[in-house]
C-alpha cells in the first residue's frame, strides 16, 4: 500500500502549504485484472466485503458518479448526521508490470469558518495551528483506509490460494 500522507497533510489536498487538510488519499496495487476489482469495488455486495470494519457498516452510502471500470464516487454518512457526510472517490487503472493500480480519496465536508468575533489566545494559536495541519479525522481515515484497502487485496489473494 503507498502512503500518501505526507508530513505537511495539506499537500495531499492539493491545497496550499500549511493551509487545513480535507482528504487522505491511499493507494494499493491489487494482483488482479480491473474488470475483477471493478466487480469488488462497484457491486454493493462484494463492497461489504473489504468495507467491513465497524466505521463503514455504519454508514448510508450514496452512489453519486459511476464510470464502469474506472471510477466510482459515493458520498456516506453516520445516520442522524448528514453534516458530517464524505465523499469518497475509488479510480481504478491498470498498473504497470500487471495487476489493477486502486486509488482512493476521501475527502471531508468543509468546516464552518469562524466569523469575525471568533478570536484565540495567544496561547491557543500554536495548538489551533498544530490541529489544522492535521485533523483527527484526517489521521483515522487514513488508518481505515489502510485496513480497507489491505481487505480488497486479500479478496484476490484468498482466491489464487488452493484449497487442499
Amino acid at each position: 500500500m503507498a502512503d500518501e500522507l505526507p508530513a505537511d497533510p495539506a499537500d495531499a489536498a492539493g491545497a496550499a502549504p500549511g493551509a487545513p487538510a480535507d482528504r487522505v488519499t491511499r493507494s494499493v496495487v491489487v494482483g488482479a485484472d480491473v474488470a475483477d476489482v471493478w466487480q469488488a469495488v462497484a457491486d454493493p455486495g462484494e463492497r461489504a466485503l473489504w468495507l467491513d470494519d465497524p466505521d463503514a457498516a455504519a454508514r448510508r452510502v450514496r452512489i453519486d458518479e459511476t464510470t464502469p471500470g474506472h471510477r466510482l464516487v459515493w458520498t456516506w454518512w453516520h445516520p442522524g448526521d448528514e453534516g458530517e457526510a464524505s465523499t469518497v472517490s475509488v479510480v481504478l487503472a491498470p498498473a504497470e508490470g500487471g495487476g489493477t493500480r486502486v486509488v482512493v480519496t476521501e475527502t471531508a465536508p468543509a468546516a464552518p469558518r469562524p466569523g469575525p468575533a471568533a478570536t484565540l489566545s495567544a496561547r491557543a494559536a500554536p495548538r489551533a495551528a498544530a490541529a489544522r495541519r492535521v485533523p483527527a479525522w484526517l489521521r483515522c481515515a487514513a488508518d481505515r483506509w489502510d485496513g480497507r484497502l489491505l481487505g480488497l487485496e486479500l479478496r484476490f489473494v484468498a482466491a489464487r490460494v488452493p484449497v487442499a
